[in-house]
């Protein structure tokens, strides 16, 4: 049986870990701090057939992503065989330096199209937490706007919809603000609503990983009104003018609302990478 090292990250990886369990020997390393330990953990790292990094891969842009470590986890402490797997959330100068010098196949499941639909439900329920928790108004009524409408825009609208919820989407391509509208949410372009839309905003939820608030913008805005950013970059480019505004950046809420669930999501996603490997055709799964 071929076996599997899972180093560093958050839960999600030790869930993925366990979902993989059942046709590999997978075994986490890092986590020597985390209190709940699903499959067996390695107090050194052990040689292994495939190597799954965490999602986000790294912090610094040098060691591996580690919170429930003891100290840095470099990537050199990593044995993998030669010509074995390391799939990672990502990739990043070092790690693909690490895998050419080792003839590793190094695969990104953070591309995959099953991981990034899915990952948006989590990732919804997960700015809907902070809507109950942050507000003292019920979701029905709301007046939410939804900056970007890619897979999880999409999935919050859904969410929100259902609630209740008097949704806008503002989006940049035509599409977008059609189905938009398809799914009975009000639509606005960038160029063309979007301002005009602020002042009526009881909470702005972005997908959008960019600045897209200026000062004047920021003015528009109701004074209670919440922002819950869940970009990789902040909606506000320059953080100082966001004081008086009540945002929330939540970034990773899979892994904070959902381990279960979003490791689980990483372990199918790695197996579809495995099973269509082992074809050697690239043919997805059916």
């Amino acid at each position: 049986m071929k076996r599997f090292l899972f180093a560093g990250g958050d839960m999600r990886m030790l869930y993925a870990a366990e979902y993989l369990n059942k046709g590999l020997e997978c075994l986490a390393y890092g986590f020597e701090e985390a209190e709940e330990k699903p499959v067996p953990t390695a107090d050194e790292p052990v040689e292994c057939d495939g190597l799954v990094l965490p999602l986000p891969l790294s912090r610094d842009g040098r060691t591996v992503n580690a919170p429930y470590h003891r100290g840095e986890l470099p990537l050199e402490v990593l044995k993998v065989r030669e010509g074995g797997y390391v799939f990672a959330g990502g990739t990043m100068p070092a790690l693909e330096e690490f895998c050419q010098k080792r003839r590793l196949k190094l695969k990104n499941y953070l591309k995959r199209e099953e991981l990034l639909v899915m990952n948006a439900v989590p990732t919804a329920e997960g700015a809907l937490e902070i809507m109950l928790r942050e507000l003292p108004v019920t979701i029905w009524g709301l007046n939410v706007l939804i900056t970007g409408f890619g897979r999880v825009g999409e999935a919050m609208a859904r969410t929100l919809t259902a609630l209740g919820a008097h949704v806008t989407v503002c989006a940049r391509r035509p599409e977008q603000l059609a189905r938009a509208r398809g799914m009975y949410c009000a639509a606005a372009s960038f160029d063309g609503g979007f301002l005009r839309q602020l002042p009526l905003c009881d909470v702005i939820v972005n997908t959008v990983p960019a600045p897209l608030f200026d000062k004047s913008s920021l003015k528009l805005l109701k004074r209670d009104c919440l922002i819950i950013d869940l970009a990789s970059v902040s909606c506000i480019g320059d953080m100082s003018m966001a004081e008086g505004i009540k945002l929330i950046w939540a970034l990773s809420l899979p892994g904070k609302t959902a381990p279960v669930t979003a490791g689980r999501i990483i372990g199918q996603t790695v197996e579809n990478m495995l099973w269509e490997e082992e074809q050697g055709c690239g043919t997805e799964r059916s």
